[in-house]
């Protein structure tokens, strides 16, 4: 009997572990096992002739066109404590207005201030949790609908993903003298599959051209970044974001002059990862699972990946000369770091970046394009945000 519910509770495990494998934008089994080389076959440069129209081709090809909010009213602030983190820190919940020809719609920022650093560069981080399982302050009230957490997957995330992709570390943050401010996008547009589709067809119209979640999530940041920019225009605003929001990191950073540099961890297809190479997710996956994410344009090159006009070097060098971090897990094959690697490489060639990376696991922080490989898989832990942090202080201190 015993070893009965031994068996019970490994064959539990088993499937517990492949229904978070099948989650997300992460490692499927069939690459789960794989590493990246970390000293890739050496390529030739793909040259941009103009690397904004490059850019301006793949964003019409994938993406959608950027769109900016078209109202985000700031309606309500509130200090939630002044004394946080034995008062390191100040916490200020905020609701802005936000619509992009719709009906307005309530969106929660919360930030965390350093009490020491009055002109503290900020980083403005998407979070896959709602902001109050990220800045754990009891006073602050959910707005409607939301929760303090993702619920039983919350646990299952940290131990799968490390406890850093719900959690950032405050305070080691708050010491190295930066200031943190939480979004959850999926409070303006659900990351669900029909319901978002609906919800982009209603505000942008059911047509191939209209943008995709991705350039609305990433919207939302370069409408935080502008506002932070006209309250202190000497604070340095960072965009951060794992994965998917990897993804709308860059976007956001390409997009805002108000932006200053980005963090992309792990962003993968459509993200910091060539489109183009057959290694890892493919832009069919991508369509498969998340067709909300980009344009219905998209759906054109999904068999034909090599049509497309670009491919991710030219995002990258779009956001030129504005420092960059890509970060990657060896591991984590489904989000191609080799081929993230070959972008960053690409993009600096086709401008002024510095990129002086040899290997996948060449880190040099004060590189325009600085790149980041550790041993792993796809999550956040805190090996990266010592990374993250040493590439801030490199640009930002």
């Amino acid at each position: 009997m015993h070893r009965f519910f031994k068996v019970i509770r490994l064959l539990g495990f088993a499937g517990l572990l492949w229904g978070v494998i099948a989650l997300g934008s992460c490692a499927p089994a069939r690459t789960i096992l794989q590493q990246a080389d970390l000293s890739p076959t050496p390529s030739a440069s793909v040259k941009l002739n103009n690397p904004t129209e490059s850019f301006k081709q793949l964003e019409a090809a994938i993406y959608g066109p950027f769109t900016p909010a078209t109202s985000f009213e700031l309606t309500k602030t509130n200090i939630l404590t002044t004394e946080w983190l034995d008062g390191k820190a100040t916490v200020e919940q905020r609701i802005y207005n936000v619509l992009h020809g719709q009906t307005p719609a309530p969106l929660e920022v919360i930030i965390v201030w350093p009490n020491m650093s009055p002109n503290a560069p900020i980083i403005v981080s998407q979070n896959f949790s709602p902001n109050r399982a990220v800045i754990a302050v009891d006073k602050a009230s959910p707005l409607a609908g939301d929760s303090r957490s993702m619920g039983i997957l919350e646990p299952i995330f940290k131990f799968f993903f490390g406890r850093h992709i719900v959690e950032p570390p405050l305070e080691n943050i708050i010491d190295r003298g930066y200031a943190f401010a939480a979004i959850h996008p999926p409070d303006y547009i659900q990351d669900r599959a029909e319901a978002s589709t609906a919800k982009l067809d209603q505000i942008f119209g059911d047509r191939a051209d209209r943008p995709g979640a991705l350039t609305v999530w990433a919207s939302l940041t370069t409408a935080l970044a502008a506002d932070l920019k006209i309250q202190n225009p000497r604070r340095a605003v960072i965009a951060y974001g794992h994965s998917r929001y990897g993804k709308t990191s860059l976007l956001a950073a390409a997009y805002s002059p108000s932006i200053d540099g980005a963090i992309s961890h792990q962003s993968g297809t459509a993200g910091a990862s060539l489109i183009r190479d057959k290694t890892g997710e493919s832009l069919k996956d991508v369509l498969h699972s998340y067709p909300h994410w980009l344009s219905p344009s998209a759906r054109d090159y999904a068999d034909v990946p090599k049509s497309l006009p670009s491919d991710a070097h030219a995002l990258l060098a779009a956001i030129s000369p504005k420092p960059i971090m890509l970060g990657n897990g060896r591991r984590d094959v489904w989000s191609d770091p080799e081929g993230a690697f070959r972008a960053a490489k690409w993009a600096a060639s086709n401008t002024d970046q510095s990129f002086t990376a040899q290997r996948l696991d060449d880190f040099q922080p004060s590189d325009d394009i600085a790149f980041w490989t550790r041993p792993g898989t796809h999550g956040v832990v805190k090996e990266d945000w010592i990374a993250f942090l040493e590439f801030l202080d490199a640009h930002f201190k």
